[in-house]
């Protein structure tokens, strides 16, 4: 397995027999992501990035006998700062640059960050795999069904108010 330098549990992988161009096109056009044009961020044969939403990445990994796999992961930039903070070298990296690269100046709420994307990113490619949108579109109330004749109402509903024209004060 490919395994990038933020370990393991920064990275989803998935095989699918959608090519890599219909899965780029379902996540930009029903998962909000932006198409890439297969760069390598990771070095060769470490996955070619179709598509990418905020700091996460899906790339396409392998092909064979139809089916492709994909994984998803954070950005190169998102990962160096991962790994130097899982290693004890979080204190290289200033508040200053933290916040330049991830618009954050805190660790607590960069790796917040940086989970609750990666989480939605997984969900987004599942759902975009089985042919979901982003969202479940919630069911619509069912109209009641009335048998037989139309409603009824009292003869006194409908009354007439007379045939009085009301003319325009111009």
């Amino acid at each position: 397995m490919i395994l990038y330098h933020a370990g393991p549990k920064w990275l989803y992988v998935e095989e699918s027999a959608m090519t890599r161009t219909d899965l780029a096109k379902r996540l930009c056009e029903n998962h909000q992501f932006t198409q890439c044009m297969m760069y390598e961020p990771f070095g060769h044969g470490r996955g070619a990035v179709i598509a990418k939403r905020e700091h996460i990445l899906v790339m396409a990994i392998a092909t064979d006998g139809g089916n492709t796999w994909y994984s998803v992961a954070p950005s190169k930039e998102l990962q160096d700062l991962i790994w130097s903070f899982s290693n004890g070298f979080a204190g290289q990296w200033s508040a200053l640059e933290l916040r330049a690269m991830t618009g954050l100046d805190d660790w607590k709420a960069l790796l917040q960050m940086a989970g609750v994307q990666f989480a939605a990113a997984v969900r987004s490619v599942e759902r975009a795999i089985a042919g979901q949108p982003e969202q479940d579109v919630p069911a619509a109330a069912e109209m009641p069904v009335f048998d037989g004749d139309a409603i009824e109402l009292p003869s006194d509903y409908l009354h007439s108010f007379g045939t009085e024209v009301v003319e325009c004060a111009h």
